[in-house]
C-alpha cells in the first residue's frame, strides 16, 4: 500500500510522531555517536535497555554530547502496527486504498520535486516501523529480540546509510585491514572469507578498520576508511579455530540469519584505526581444494565487477521495504564506482591455512609499499 502526502502534511505527521513517542515513553536515554569524524549523530533511546545494545555494538564510535547533531535517531518500541498509520499518524484510511500487501509506504514529494520514501512500516509486526524525515530518524520495534536488535546485523545501519550518503563519502559493505598505513578493502560477498581473514589479520598484528561495514572518505587523490561498529561475526568453525587469539573478545550472540557468533571487540581498542589509507581492492574467494593462498592481479574486467559488487552488495544490505531502488540508490552505486576505480584490485585464493592467508595477505600489502 501506498501513500503520497505533500511536503506540509509529512511534517505534521512526524510532529505527531515524535509527541506520540514522548508522550508514551517516560524515560529516555542519549547517546551520541562520532561516524568516522564526518557526522555526530544523536541516539534517543525510549526503549529500555536498548541504550546497553548501542553501546556495546558502537562502543568505539561514542562521543560527548553537543549542542548541534547532524542528524537524530528515535527508538522506542511499537506493538499496534496493523492500525499504526491513524492511530498514531493521523493519516485517515479514506485518504488511502490498501492493495492487500504486508508493507505500508508513505511517500512525500520534497520542496525539489523528488518522491520520498519516509516511511515503510511493517503490519504484521515482525520488521516494525522505520522512518524519516529531513535528518530525523525513527525505529519503531516490537521486542528486543534478536531478529529487531541485531536486525539484518548491525543497529540502525539503514540511518547510517542515508546520513553518510554525501558526494565525498559513503557508507559501504566492505572489509578493510592494512599494514604501516597501506590498507585493502576487501569485496563484501557473503560467504567468501572476508571476516575470517580480516579477523585474523587483525589478531596477527594488522591494523584494523572493520570486517563488514565501514566509512569510506575520498579526499584529494586518496580514499580512507573508518570504523563505525566494534564488533566482529564468525562462523562457530572459524571462532574454535581462533579461540585462543580471541582471549580479549565478547560473547554477544548468535545472529538469527546465518547462524554467526557475535562478538564485542572493543577490548581490541588498541587495533583499531580512523581514516586509514586505503591502497587497493581485494577479492576474496574460498578454494578449499587450495594447499597455499595465491594472489593475482585482476583484469580491468574482474575489477569493474568488484567495483560494482561492493556498491550493490552495500544497496542490497540496506534494503527494508520502501527504502530500496531509485534514483539515489543509482547515484550512490555510480559515487561509489567512481570513489573506487583509481585503486588496483587483487583477487586471493584462500585456502584452509587461516594463518597461511594472513601471511599471504601480508606479503600482498606490503608489496603495494614499493
Amino acid at each position: 500500500m501506498l501513500i503520497s502526502l505533500k511536503e506540509s502534511v509529512a511534517n505534521r505527521v512526524t510532529e505527531a510522531l515524535k509527541k506520540y513517542i514522548v508522550k508514551n515513553n517516560p524515560s529516555v536515554e542519549e547517546l551520541f555517536v562520532n561516524l568516522g569524524d564526518i557526522k555526530t549523530v544523536r541516539v534517543l533511546s525510549f526503549y529500555p535497555g536498548y541504550a546497553s545494545i548501542v553501546k556495546r555494538e558502537l562502543s568505539l564510535s561514542l562521543t560527548s554530547p553537543i549542542s548541534c547533531p547532524d542528524a537524530t535517531i528515535w527508538i522506542w518500541r511499537e506493538t499496534g502496527m496493523a492500525d499504526f498509520i491513524p492511530r498514531v499518524l493521523g493519516i485517515n484510511r479514506s485518504e488511502f486504498e490498501s492493495d492487500g500487501t504486508k508493507w505500508h509506504e508513505i511517500y512525500y514529494r520534497g520542496s525539489d520535486g523528488d518522491m520520498r520514501c519516509m516511511a515503510s512500516i511493517d503490519t504484521e509486526g515482525d520488521c516494525g516501523v522505520h522512518y524519516s524525515f529531513g535528518n530525523e530518524y525513527f525505529y519503531g520495534l516490537d521486542g528486543l529480540g534478536p531478529s529487531n536488535w541485531f536486525k539484518e546485523g548491525h543497529a540502525m545501519f539503514q540511518s547510517f546509510f542515508h546520513i553518510l550518503n554525501q558526494p565525498s563519502y559513503s557508507f559501504v559493505h566492505g572489509a578493510c585491514v592494512g599494514l604501516e598505513g597501506t590498507g585493502v578493502l576487501m569485496c563484501a560477498r557473503g560467504g567468501g572469507g572476508k571476516s575470517t581473514l580480516s579477523v585474523q589479520a587483525m589478531l596477527k598484528g594488522f591494523d584494523y578498520v572493520s570486517d563488514d561495514y565501514l566509512i569510506l572518505r575520498e579526499e584529494g587523490d586518496g580514499l580512507s576508511a573508518s570504523p563505525i561498529y566494534s564488533f566482529i561475526t564468525l562462523s562457530p568453525e572459524m571462532y574454535e579455530r581462533m579461540y585462543d587469539d580471541l582471549d580479549r573478545a565478547r560473547f554477544l550472540g548468535v545472529s538469527p540469519w546465518k547462524g554467526k557468533y557475535i562478538f564485542d571487540i572493543s577490548a581490541f581498542a588498541d587495533r583499531f584505526n580512523r581514516n586509514y589509507p586505503v591502497k587497493a581492492l581485494l577479492f576474496p574467494e574460498i578454494n578449499p581444494d587450495a594447499t597455499v593462498p595465491e594472489v593475482t592481479k585482476c583484469s580491468q574486467a574482474e575489477k569493474g565487477k568488484t567495483v560494482v559488487q561492493i556498491a550493490h552488495s552495500t544497496v542490497s544490505q540496506m534494503g527494508f521495504n520502501g527504502f530500496r531502488g531509485g534514483q539515489k540508490d543509482k547515484d550512490f552505486i555510480l559515487k561509489t564506482i567512481k570513489m573506487l576505480s583509481g585503486l588496483d584490485c587483487y583477487k586471493i585464493s584462500l585456502c584452509p591455512d587461516i594463518l597461511g592467508n594472513v601471511d599471504c595477505l601480508k606479503a600482498l600489502t606490503l608489496s603495494l609499499k614499493r
